[in-house]
């Protein structure tokens, strides 16, 4: 495969996820369970499906980390979550978005998130500043005197102890909204519509266009443990971390 720069893995992974925004439209949703508590939809496979094509064809050689369709490494890797949020999506409730990110090397150069509902996409890439593009109203993010953390803690069925004492403690210091959808978590958080987000039980498809563009906009995402994260900005970052790793540890 020929030299490709993260600008350039950023420029395809944006125009799929645009171009597989449109297959929704015309996806008949069937649903089935998968695992005790997660679903998956037609849709999900198909989108994938897709985007694992034009993903590979534009960038040849290179491999795939899905959620739906099977993992596979390169020197130039992409990481898919097609529907994030797919319990939502299927419910019809408009929180959810495609994601990809590429890594070359085994480090993240570039992601995106778009939500097809909102028609807005967030970008960013190493040498290309976070960007959204929406075609919708869009608030200028104030100031509140409590953070805002979005986070899915407790999911059912963890295995792990002390997350609703976590969830307990959050609540006194912070405005919480759980919106079961981590990459649209992390893209709000880079956008300042959110001052943190945090998760457990979370896969690399889940995070990796996310923490781009986390990082791009000037904060931090902090991996903890194999599955967990804390990624945003200010002191609730170090206050959600040591107890999320309090938790996973």
């Amino acid at each position: 495969m020929g030299l490709v720069t993260p600008r350039d893995l950023l420029s395809l992974a944006a125009q799929s996820c645009v171009n597989a925004a449109g297959l929704l439209r015309d996806i008949h949703v069937d649903v089935s369970s998968k695992g005790t508590f997660d679903q998956v939809s037609s849709a999900d496979v198909e989108v994938e499906a897709f985007l694992r094509s034009v993903l590979v064809t534009g960038a040849p050689g290179s491999a795939v980390v899905g959620e739906e369709l099977g993992s596979a490494t390169a020197s130039v890797t992409w990481y898919v979550d097609p529907i994030d949020g797919t319990r939502n999506f299927v419910r019809g409730l408009p929180l959810s978005c495609i994601s990809v990110a590429a890594a070359v090397d085994g480090t993240l150069v570039a992601g995106c998130v778009l939500d097809p509902f909102r028609d807005e996409l967030f970008t960013a890439a190493v040498g290309v500043p976070f960007a959204v593009q929406s075609s919708g109203l869009v608030i200028t993010p104030g100031v509140s005197p409590r953070p805002l953390v979005l986070t899915d803690i407790p999911l059912p069925g963890s295995p792990y102890t002390g997350e609703m004492e976590l969830l307990g403690s959050l609540l006194e210091i912070a405005d919480v909204r759980r919106i079961y959808s981590t990459a649209l978590s992390l893209a709000w958080v880079a956008a300042g519509r959110a001052d943190a987000a945090a998760n457990i039980g979370v896969f690399p498809w889940d995070t990796a266009a996310g923490a781009v563009l986390v990082r791009e906009a000037g904060g931090e995402f902090r991996s903890i443990g194999t599955n967990a994260f804390v990624a945003g900005r200010g002191e609730i970052v170090d206050w959600l971390a040591a107890r999320v790793e309090g938790i996973v540890s």
